[in-house]
């Protein structure tokens, strides 16, 4: 089926209290939409944080991507994700990687759209639900006594790991960590993300001490692109160390693997080139015996991991539930993959009236 036309967008969300880091703050979609001859359609999106940024990914859409997109057959995402690298990896690592992402996802949401079965389904999936943790209410911001009962609400839902947030203020993250595993006792796991806020110094301090509330994987403690630095982090510290989000290709999250920096790969399918480079380092994962938790995103990343039987764990962070028709669902602790065409991301009038920004 052939591409016939193609419209992009911008979706300027705002964060919840419980889970922003300042006041304002919001991730701008930029988004495709892709159609078919017979009005078959699927979307696609990036985002940028925090400052703006989306008309920049737009810009590029519009003027370098999106030229050589119309046309061609749906059945050749693969290729047209290889064309789409080949055609701008020379502008760098970023923009272009987003570009395709948005591009790459709304061809997958297409393809699946059109044989009638849920992204998942495309992609060879394995299994009906995958196993989530609790994220996105824990913000720094947050009171420690409510940062508790936020914990606690994820675990009454059934969830057995949690993840908070650190890195702010190392020496007062201690006595909030320890807050929340007195609350929930041993059985739980928590994760804890610094965010890329901290020097490598700062990074072993806190890591050496979160190490005694039995913390998971310690997340993105330094700046995302530093490999010498997560490598000595994945040797000094007991816990995994997990990162990725920031990263914008299966090459990049090589680097890390071979210099052993890693023990949990964690790509945004958003940000690393779409749905298909997510798949390739998934694979990467498996062949290395890492773990792999795709980052944010839940409403994409459940498809991706409930074809990948070796998934760690999906992030259930609720960030799109109050902007999309259906909200994701979690059971005993599981995000259960949807069942609906495509991967079943569907923005409200509402959304759409009140957020577009292009």
């Amino acid at each position: 089926m052939e591409i016939s036309k193609a419209e992009t967008w911008i979706l300027r969300l705002p964060f919840v209290r419980t889970s922003r880091d300042f006041d304002d703050a919001h991730h701008e979609l930029a988004g495709v939409t892709l159609y078919t001859e017979n009005g078959e359609r699927g979307t696609g999106f990036a985002f940028t944080a925090d400052f703006g940024g989306g008309s920049a990914v737009k810009a590029l859409l519009d003027d370098v991507v999106l030229p050589r997109v119309l046309g061609r057959s749906t059945a050749d995402t693969k290729l047209i994700w290889q064309d789409l690298r080949r055609i701008t990896h020379r502008m760098g690592r970023g923009l272009n990687s987003f570009a395709i992402a948005a591009v790459d996802i709304a061809l997958w949401d297409l393809r699946a759209r059109l044989h009638g079965q849920s992204l998942a389904a495309e992609l060879g999936q394995v299994r009906d639900r995958v196993p989530g943790y609790g994220s996105g209410k824990a913000s720094p911001l947050l009171p420690v006594a409510e940062l508790v009962e936020l914990s606690q609400g994820y675990v009454d839902e059934g969830f057995g790991a949690v993840k908070l947030r650190v890195g702010m203020d190392p020496a007062a993250d201690l006595d909030r960590v320890g807050a929340v595993r007195a609350a929930l006792g041993d059985e739980v796991r928590i994760m804890c993300d610094a965010n890329e806020r901290l020097d490598l110094p700062s990074a072993l301090w806190l890591g050496r001490r979160l190490a005694d509330y039995d913390v998971y994987w310690f997340e993105e403690p330094v700046l995302s692109d530093d490999v010498g630095a997560h490598r000595r982090l994945a040797e000094a510290l007991p816990m995994a160390v997990a990162s990725g989000e920031h990263l914008c290709s299966a090459g990049e999250f090589t680097a890390f693997v071979d210099a052993g920096a890693l023990d949990v790969l964690q790509p945004n399918a958003c940000m690393v080139g779409g749905i298909t480079e997510t798949m390739r380092i998934g694979e990467l994962a498996a062949a290395h015996g890492l773990g792999f938790a795709p980052h944010f995103m839940t409403e994409l990343h459940v498809h991706v991991a409930a074809a990948l039987p070796s998934a760690t764990y999906v992030e259930h962070f609720p960030f799109l539930d109050a902007f999309t028709t259906e909200p994701i669902r979690v059971e005993d602790g599981h995000v259960l993959v949807p069942d609906r065409p495509g991967h079943g991301i569907e923005f409200t009038e509402r959304t759409w009236d009140t957020y577009r920004t292009a």
